[in-house]
């Protein structure tokens, strides 16, 4: 049996020249370790916690009170909500994402996880390179290097990028194929 972790492991997206420093993990571990894994975030310099485990699933990996101990522990935390294997909606999710990209460029340590910081996770780290003027083919091969895991879980996660690229992006708009992986 492998010992659990004794703290989360950050996964480094990798954005050159860009300033911010972009991370996924899988979630913090739960109850009486999720006041310390908080802790360790804020040691390890993050100053956002983005969540994309809607409240029912955080409840069952006891991470009812992470909103509450993230910010006891210094961090800003962010709700962004998606169930397993699906993709959000662009307009529920575009707010947020928006303000956090600002947050990158402004020098911001920004870590997103979901369950197993594979699918959801790295959906919103795909966005939030996109935001910052990305095509969505080189985020994608970013979190597949810092996950060392193929991502998307989907091909509906992939399409959905690709449809969330050309609501964003003038560039988008023009109807070109985008190769896949």
């Amino acid at each position: 049996m492998t010992p659990e972790p004794s703290g989360p492991v950050l996964h480094t997206v990798d954005r050159p020249h860009r300033p911010g420093r972009l991370r996924t993990m899988a979630r913090p571990r739960g109850g009486a370790h999720l006041a310390g894994d908080m802790a360790a975030l804020r040691d390890a310099g993050v100053d956002v916690v983005v969540c994309a485990l809607p409240e029912a699933e955080r409840a069952d990996r006891g991470l009812t009170d992470e909103p509450r101990l993230a910010e006891a522990a210094g961090l800003r935390f962010v709700a962004l909500p998606v169930p397993d294997f699906t993709v959000p909606s662009v307009p529920a999710v575009l707010p947020p994402l928006r303000e956090l990209t600002e947050g990158l460029r402004t020098g911001a340590h920004v870590v997103a996880h979901c369950r197993r910081g594979i699918d959801r996770s790295s959906l919103i780290a795909v966005c939030l390179m996109m935001l910052e003027g990305s095509a969505p083919e080189p985020p994608w091969a970013a979190v597949r290097r810092a996950r060392c895991a193929r991502v998307p879980d989907t091909e509906e996660q992939h399409a959905w990028t690709l449809e969330f690229f050309r609501r964003i992006s003038p560039r988008g708009q023009d109807g070109s194929p985008t190769a896949r992986r």
